[in-house]
């Protein structure tokens, strides 16, 4: 006798099956409930289904199960028909079926029994496919986090049950894990980002959610209520990294956090910004590494977003203009020098540097700006020089950032070859790093430059802690005292005086040059003429000038009569 089961009741069965189900053992369910009318047609009394599989990023332990699908409430043979099939993952899938008691299988319905087998077993191999996709599309593979997709699903999930706005979002970075991956190793890293990740899953409710946005940054939606014990767990955080055959390795993981206090109405997206923006504000400000969100700094971040967006623009239209600040000589109070600021004119305002010069840090345009600035330096000396004035020597700022490029001294030369620019007119200042990559890349700029005849300057002298030893250990000849070690003087209740009088004594039996600059009143200039500081820049004497105001101080040669 030959079945047709290619009919209405094998494709209500078919479409019951072919869902969206990524799931093998939901998908079990779904064809437990849908396959009675076949069973009942080829005289099936019993379906059983095991389903064995190696662990895998969709199931850490592996998968053994086993499940009945089908029973008849009349009994069945104890005979079994046993499919067995191998995954692509090499795991196994038996499918063990028997006929309804006191009934044998004829040929054609064992045909049909064994395609309803490979069935099942395609349908269920698209459903550990679908779950394995849905997964990876969800979850950070390293840690086994929920990713940004799946913040975002949760965030949507909670704010259709009108909850979001008990949350708060917290956007967490590890603070200087790259050290710990050079200290340590990357591998011993990734275990304690996955063991740091673990701690806080652990830690949250079903509610709560902890997501790996990449690298060492984060992101927990937590309740508010226990905002502030998360805050306090994931400031600082010590896991202990277990090692094979060796003790483990405890590391200490340190965080800077951006605390937002989720509105009614806020979409993830917002939530995200505002509390990255406020994590922003933590590195901007070191030593406060846990910052709650404020409007001010949404206004902040706009403002930044807007100078990045025209700096190039600004730079093709040579919107930014050079400014040149003298340098007095104490001992004959003559010009001997000037530094190069630059401000920004757009479309008739000038805009201070304070304004654009720490977003373009922040961002690595500021080489570019520097090199616009160091051209614009060289173009002017050399029309100076034509012109038949004598030039004084300017110094030009160069970030840090520069120490990246292993070709900055050659570049340099190169635009000073090009105007035909004589070395002892030319000035580089840097600012001191603390890092010691940058240390390293910091030596040798220095040793080239000076090996060229080329003056280098430190800027921000007295502010940082490792500013001695950069006199020991860099070979420049300029070091300028920051203008904020002035803002003391005369005041007896701190000790100002003495810690400039013993810097100036120090750099000047070095045989280094002195520069103070930001000095403004007679106080200053006349505590800093008695240590014996040599050379001032400041508005006692002049403000920043325009090429055509300082061309007018080279050309008559003034002498400032400040200095007593």
């Amino acid at each position: 006798m030959d079945y047709v089961i290619f009919n209405s009741i094998y494709k209500d069965f078919r479409d019951a099956i072919l869902d969206n189900v990524p799931d093998m053992l939901a998908m079990s369910k779904r064809i437990g409930a849908a396959i009675p009318p076949i069973c009942n047609i080829l005289n099936i009394g019993y379906i059983k289904l095991k389903l064995i599989a190696p662990s895998s990023i969709i199931a850490k332990d592996g998968l053994n199960d086993e499940k009945t699908i089908y029973e008849d409430s009349n009994g069945y043979e104890s005979m079994p028909l046993i499919q067995t099939y191998r995954t692509g993952e090499n795991g196994i899938v038996t499918i063990e079926i028997k006929a309804k008691k006191s009934h044998k299988f004829t040929p054609p319905e064992l045909q049909a029994v064994k395609l309803i087998c490979d069935d099942m077993f395609i349908i269920l191999g698209r459903s550990r496919l679908m779950s394995a996709v849905h997964y990876a599309s969800q979850t950070d593979t390293m840690t086994g986090a929920p990713n940004t997709a799946k913040l975002i699903h949760h965030s949507i999930e909670l704010k259709a049950k009108n909850k979001l706005q008990n949350f708060s979002g917290l956007f967490i970075n590890l603070k200087n894990y790259k050290y710990i991956n050079q200290s340590k190793s990357p591998a011993v890293g990734d275990k304690g980002i996955t063991i740091f990740t673990h701690t806080v899953m652990a830690m949250c409710h079903d509610d709560e959610i902890i997501a790996r946005l990449g690298g060492d940054n984060f992101f927990v939606l937590v309740r508010k209520e226990n905002r502030d014990m998360f805050i306090k767990t994931l400031s600082s955080m010590k896991v202990n990294v277990p090692m094979p055959q060796a003790p483990a390795i405890q590391l200490n993981i340190q965080s800077r956090i951006g605390v937002y206090d989720i509105q009614q109405g806020d979409s993830m997206n917002e939530i995200m910004h505002c509390s990255s923006v406020a994590l922003n504000e933590s590195r901007i400000h070191p030593g406060n590494d846990v910052v709650y969100f404020a409007k001010r700094m949404l206004d902040k971040a706009y403002h930044e977003k807007e100078v990045s967006s025209l700096f190039h623009e600004a730079l093709e239209r040579k919107e930014f203009i050079v400014y040149y600040q003298p340098k007095v000589s104490v001992s004959d109070q003559k010009l001997c020098g000037c530094e190069a600021l630059v401000r920004w004119n757009r479309n008739g305002k000038i805009i201070p540097p304070s304004e654009f010069l720490p977003i373009l840090e922040k961002e690595a345009s500021i080489c570019q700006l520097d090199f616009y600035v160091f051209r614009k330096v060289c173009e002017d000396i050399r029309s100076w020089i034509d012109a038949g004035f004598e030039p004084v020597r300017v110094s030009s700022n160069f970030s840090r950032l520069h120490l990246a490029n292993t070709h900055l001294t050659e570049n340099i030369l190169k635009i000073m070859k090009e105007y035909r620019i004589d070395s002892r007119y030319i000035e580089i200042e840097i600012t001191e790093s603390s890092n010691y990559e940058d240390k390293v890349a910091m030596q040798k700029f220095v040793d080239d430059l000076r090996q060229n005849g080329i003056s280098v300057s430190i800027d921000d002298f007295g502010t940082g802690y490792s500013t001695f030893t950069a006199i020991k250990d860099l070979n420049v000849n300029v070091i300028k005292l920051d203008k904020s070690l002035l803002d003391h003087i005369g005041d007896e209740s701190h000790h100002d005086e003495v810690v400039i009088k013993n810097m100036v004594n120090m750099i000047n039996e070095l045989n280094l040059e002195v520069v103070a600059e930001g000095v403004e009143n007679s106080k200053q200039l006349d505590f800093l003429q008695n240590a014996k500081c040599p050379i001032i820049q400041g508005f006692i004497f002049d403000k920043p000038l325009s090429k055509e105001e300082f061309e007018k101080r080279l050309s008559n040669k003034v002498t400032y009569n400040h200095i007593s």
